[in-house]
């Protein structure tokens, strides 16, 4: 068996930092309930987490940030002095200060009243090195670091990142989601959130119709 065989067998390890013990409970029960992930432990805040931790350095952390605790949030990135996986319950996520502190490592923004499978998927979304943002975020984030594209009509759309049209490829031929997931190794939540970001950049409401602008941008040759 490889070592990235091996890697993905384990269990995606996750901490929390929340102020509230009441949300900490509750994020650390959301986590103890699914076999693919490890509760790591919890604190309030960043450094409590580290000395809790005791130098082992988690896989995903889950940052529950309550109103003006913006500070809690760079906080959270120095944990163990090693690249981390971020996830962020807040409600202000369109802030511009949450746009200039995104950091580069994988992160997922959600309200704090997200449902517990989407935490889930989240968690494990930035496992596998993703960003997990709302339209909106993701549009003010991309219109900042590069131009769309414009087609011959003149309407502008967002360029496919490579896995995107990897997922768009294997959508014209016709692959349902598991099987894009084996192909790619990757999880059904993993492959939906690809499938939910192409939707959104080429304007489409169904998957042929992905499949069809797809071709007409020249992202997929069938």
């Amino acid at each position: 068996m490889s070592d990235g065989q091996m890697a993905q067998m384990s269990p995606v390890r996750v901490a929390v930092i929340a102020d509230s013990p009441q949300v900490r409970v509750s994020l650390q029960a959301i986590v103890e309930m699914n076999p693919a992930l490890k509760f790591a432990g919890s604190a309030a805040d960043a450094g409590m987490l580290a000395d809790c931790l005791a130098g082992s350095v988690p896989d995903v952390v889950v940052i529950d940030m309550e109103p003006e605790a913006s500070d809690a949030l760079r906080a959270g990135f120095d944990i163990g002095h090693a690249p981390l996986a971020l996830v962020l319950l807040t409600d202000a996520a369109d802030s511009d200060w949450i746009l200039d502190a995104l950091p580069g490592d994988p992160m997922a923004i959600l309200p704090r009243d997200a449902m517990p499978g989407e935490i889930v998927a989240s968690i494990e979304a930035a496992a596998t090195g993703l960003y997990v943002l709302s339209s909106e975020i993701l549009g003010r984030l991309l219109a900042g670091r590069r131009p769309p594209r414009q087609t011959a009509s003149g309407v502008f759309f967002e360029t496919l990142t490579l896995r995107e049209i990897e997922v768009l490829t294997m959508l014209a031929e016709g692959l349902g989601n598991k099987e894009i997931g084996r192909q790619l190794d990757i999880s059904d939540n993993t492959v939906k959130f690809h499938l939910s970001s192409i939707f959104g950049k080429l304007g489409a409401t169904n998957r042929t119709e992905a499949v069809m602008l797809g071709m007409r941008h020249g992202f997929i040759m069938v």
